[in-house]
């Protein structure tokens, strides 16, 4: 395929996914930006979050660790990686900082249990990007990271303005705004060299990043799960 159509073909995958169940319309985001939930429901969702953070950076490691003959594809996913995981401010501990702004002891954090949106979502993950081809698992994320920085914006105003949660405990989401897109564009590379050289990988995939998104909406549901005490998916 030619650089234009393979990167058409890839809209249109994310079109297709995306557009009918855009995750800011998920309702766990929208009752925050709208002020409708609690403190100690945001406690809950951010001890959720942490979990989450601990284990999305070894799903970015899964995808170097199954590049083995692509070495610059391999170096952007570490790229992704080292922001991701490494140095003072890892995503991990950033979430830290929102749950000490919160007042929430980080031993709670440390013995977190997942909902069982979170469940599905690890388990979901973890195997496209632990099993699946090297290019399986890139679109697995590639699919969610450009999804989030509105989010994350947006998220960053409402914890802000609404609940009045510290600035300092909000680099969270002031990181993922800025990053996640570039995440992004590194993961849409790495798919478009594949996609160039074999048009035949396409619906391997589109079916990657189909459950992959929906992996990212159990992660929300357990999110909600985890405010509203309810096991609704």
């Amino acid at each position: 395929m030619t650089a234009k159509s393979a990167k058409e073909a890839l809209q249109a995958i994310r079109r297709e996914i995306v557009d009918p169940a855009p995750l800011i319309e998920h309702p766990v985001v929208q009752a925050r930006l709208k002020g409708e939930l609690s403190l100690d429901q945001l406690r809950a969702i951010e001890l959720q979050h942490y979990y989450e953070a601990i284990y999305f950076s070894t799903f970015v490691l899964n995808t170097v660790k199954n590049c083995n003959d692509d070495m610059k594809a391999r170096k952007w996913m570490a790229e992704n990686w080292v922001e991701e995981a490494t140095g003072d401010d890892d995503h991990a501990t950033l979430i830290l900082r929102v749950l000490d702004a919160l007042g929430v002891p980080r031993k709670r954090a440390e013995e977190v249990e997942p909902t069982p949106g979170l469940v599905a979502w690890h388990e979901i993950l973890e195997g496209l990007t632990g099993r699946g081809s090297f290019v399986e698992g890139v679109a697995a994320l590639w699919i969610g990271e450009p999804e989030y920085p509105p989010i994350a914006s947006a998220l960053h105003k409402a914890y802000r303005d609404i609940y009045h949660v510290d600035e300092a405990g909000l680099a969270t989401y002031k990181v993922h705004a800025e990053h996640d897109a570039g995440h992004g564009m590194n993961e849409e590379s790495v798919i478009l060299k594949y996609v160039e050289a074999d048009s035949s990988l396409l619906p391997k995939i589109r079916r990657a990043a189909r459950d992959a998104y929906s992996a990212y909406i159990f992660s929300f549901d357990g999110y909600w799960q985890a405010a509203t005490g309810r096991r609704e998916f």
